[in-house]
């Protein structure tokens, strides 16, 4: 196969289906120094939705709740129960609300939490992530006792995971510190990680239960390369808006090149909305699976 250093033609556009390509892609757009284009691709089945199609974000939208549903987009298709903008909130989550909004105290707060079960604190941080971003020690609080909220962490910026966060619960799980007398709850492990418009660099320290991470417009460039070794059961992985990954001449891009595709045999959805990439990189990813990526541009 030719290196992929070495093969930056960007994806042109043509009004016929173009032999090769995976045959799940939602749209296909190239970034650099030419405008986005798209290729004409078919599908084996439902064409996916046109909502999929994002837009071109600038900067300033992306401190915007609009901007961060786009941003959600991929990841709640792939986790379900999430609730949508067109959707009324249920009742118990407009009472968490009211409860999280009349407290400003850390310890009152967390006297309060172990009441909540765990999946719905989960919907609870979900809302605020697209409305209202929480803070460090409101999501600490309602990751306790287990350092997630149903298997599942999420961190919107300008808040950012503590650096031995993730290491602590790993260290946790080996120890078989979980109490016995909570709810089953409480054994659920940690398989999902979201991280949006966040400084958080914690990749190295992921347990390896994950099977969904979302990494979206990260202010740094992260280890990517090292991702299949560290999280082999990945069934989603969202990769959007990462200004680092636009740029193929950059010296982060090469960590996505250098990513073994073939280790992700359970690896379903793939975000790259925003991102450079050409017909070998989808070839390769594509390569030696009996069932394709839904790729989504």
């Amino acid at each position: 196969m030719q290196n992929l250093r070495h093969s930056r033609s960007p994806l042109s556009a043509t009004s016929t289906n173009v032999p090769g390509l995976p045959t799940r892609l939602a749209s296909i757009e190239s970034y650099g120094s030419h405008p986005a284009q798209e290729v004409s691709v078919s599908w084996s089945g439902p064409a996916p939705p046109k909502s999929w199609r994002s837009p071109h974000y600038t900067w300033q939208d992306r401190v915007t709740p609009q901007w961060r549903t786009e941003a959600f987009k991929v990841a709640a298709l792939h986790l379900g129960q999430w609730i949508s903008n067109n959707h009324v909130p249920s009742l118990s989550l407009l009472c968490l609300q009211v409860i999280l909004s009349s407290y400003t105290d850390n310890q009152d707060f967390r006297e309060v939490v172990p009441y909540i079960p765990g999946h719905l604190r989960r919907d609870l941080i979900r809302h605020c992530a697209i409305h209202s971003p929480l803070v460090a020690w409101e999501l600490e609080a309602l990751w306790e006792p287990n350092g997630h909220a149903d298997g599942e962490i999420t961190v919107v910026g300008p808040t950012s995971l503590r650096e031995d966060h993730l290491s602590t619960i790993v260290k946790s799980s080996s120890r078989g510190d979980s109490d016995w007398e909570l709810d089953d709850q409480a054994f659920t492990p940690l398989h999902t990680l979201i991280f949006i418009s966040t400084s958080s660099s914690i990749l190295l320290t992921m347990p390896p239960t994950i099977t969904a991470l979302v990494l979206i417009d990260l202010s740094s460039p992260q280890p990517l390369h090292r991702l299949p070794k560290l999280c082999p059961l990945l069934e989603l992985l969202d990769l959007s808006y990462n200004i680092w990954l636009r740029d193929p001449s950059g010296e982060s891009y090469g960590n996505f090149e250098r990513i073994q595709w073939v280790r992700w045999s359970h690896l379903k959805i793939l975000g790259l909305r925003e991102c450079y990439v050409t017909r070998q990189q989808l070839q390769r990813i594509e390569e030696g699976r009996w069932d394709g990526i839904n790729i989504i541009y």
